[in-house]
């Protein structure tokens, strides 16, 4: 407890630069939760005292943060607090002091119940395209009110598949100051977006305009640079050994598994038979991972289409022997209840690909508030794999549900509109993913 107060001590001096009146301007966000712990982000500017606790709404306790992080620019601050030793299926709220406790609670969230399984849902999607300079009127424009259907719709917390961000610009992503600035206005400058981020937990992996230039792979050079400025604005649980250097991590909600995969940072250029998007040590660590998962569902979220045969933008059929390499790894070894979790294409559909037996879906959610892509005109309607009347080619988001007793669960997948009229949809039973 002591070295608790310490912490909590230290953190209400920490100070930001150079306003002189400190301002909470985003957030709270919170990321990773599990049944005793969470991780809780800010954005703020100025001097002042700033610090987070967390009050249990059952026991009315404090809780102090345990650790924290920080990156600072322009005379504003990323802050991300964990916490520790909570209680299992309690809801906390959060308190946010900037310069004196003088607000009130700005979001709530609840540890997971200590059971092996429960129905839950959540929400997901890619390409959230926000302009925060005159061309907002256009991009997003009326656009962004999607974001308060995705607030309507009940869930558990939100996925982002990629592409949350976008660097449009060179000074955008040429630069840690440049990336820094851009994440924080998009963070800041929309109601319809603070209110939904601070309504649920966030997960979230990256695709190229959250990484750098359009399509960029492994060769550009600020990836370690933009590597840190995500993980300092997304409050995930990233593996610390320095083998697992690049942007993937894993979590588990109740009886799934989500493996959040990194496309960009290993990505080699397209076309030869040894490219590889995930690279060797990712993939090593994903096989690991699934073998040693008892969870009924296994959520694979890669911001790259993984089962489509369509040529039309990136896929991970530009890497045929990577991407088989996985396959065959999944049916050989049977690894039951996976469920592939892509965005990029500006258009939304579930493809199913049959793969030694083993009947594979990959569930495809975009574009949030990015225009969408003529899909006929570009030839994307002929893809095989697409599962009959799950495509949808309009701005939308995503909505996954898991209900049923165990042994006989069962995932719905769901497309909904930008105004959260529910679209598409297809059941799947957790014994159909497997090899027969």
């Amino acid at each position: 407890m002591r070295q608790r107060l310490i912490i909590f001590i230290f953190l209400l001096g920490l100070k930001g630069a150079e306003a002189q009146r400190a301002r909470l301007f985003a957030g709270p966000i919170v990321g990773s939760v599990t049944t005793t712990s969470a991780k809780i982000w800010i954005g703020y500017r100025g001097k002042g005292k700033n610090a987070v606790i967390l009050g249990d709404t059952a026991t009315r306790k404090l809780y102090y943060p345990t650790d924290y992080s920080y990156l600072a620019s322009g005379g504003k601050v990323a802050l991300t607090f964990e916490f520790t030793g909570l209680q299992p299926g309690h809801r906390y709220n959060v308190l946010v002091s900037i310069a004196g406790w003088k607000t009130h609670t700005k979001a709530s969230f609840r540890t997971l119940d200590d059971t092996a399984a429960k129905d839950f849902t959540f929400v997901l999607g890619s390409c959230a395209l926000l302009n925060t300079d005159i061309t907002r009127l256009v991009f997003p424009g009326f656009k962004a009110h999607i974001f308060g259907a995705m607030h309507r719709k009940p869930a558990d917390f939100m996925l982002w598949l990629g592409d949350n961000v976008y660097y449009m610009k060179a000074k955008q992503y040429n630069t840690v100051d440049g990336m820094f600035s851009r994440n924080m206005r998009v963070r800041s400058s929309f109601i319809q977006l603070k209110s939904f981020m601070i309504s649920m937990p966030h997960y979230a992996i990256w695709d190229d305009h959250d990484y750098g230039p359009n399509d960029s792979d492994g060769r550009w050079h600020a990836k370690d640079s933009s590597l840190m400025i995500f993980k300092s604005f997304w409050p995930n649980t990233y593996p610390e050994q320095p083998q697992f250097r690049g942007n993937y991590f894993s979590f588990r909600h109740y009886d799934a598994e989500f493996f959040m995969m990194d496309d960009r940072f290993f990505r080699d250029p397209p076309g030869d038979t040894s490219s590889r998007m995930l690279g060797e040590s990712q993939m090593v660590w994903l096989k690991n991972k699934l073998l040693l998962s008892d969870a009924t569902f296994k959520f694979i979220a890669i911001g790259t289409q993984v089962l489509s045969e369509i040529g039309f933008g990136e896929t991970y059929s530009q890497y045929p022997h990577e991407r088989q390499e996985l396959l065959d790894f999944i049916s050989q070894n049977n690894i039951k209840g996976v469920i592939f979790l892509s965005g990029d294409k500006h258009y939304s559909e579930m493809c199913r690909k049959v793969v030694n037996g083993y009947p594979m879906v990959d569930f495809t959610s975009s574009p949030i508030t990015s225009p969408p892509l003529p899909r006929l005109l570009l030839g994307v309607m002929r893809d095989p794999t697409r599962i009959p009347g799950t495509g949808y080619g309009h701005r939308n988001f995503g909505r996954i549900n898991l209900s049923g007793p165990v042994g006989s669960r069962k995932c719905t997948l769901q497309i909904y509109g930008k105004w959260g009229r529910k679209r598409r949809e297809l059941v799947i039973d957790q014994n159909e993913l497997q090899r027969k």
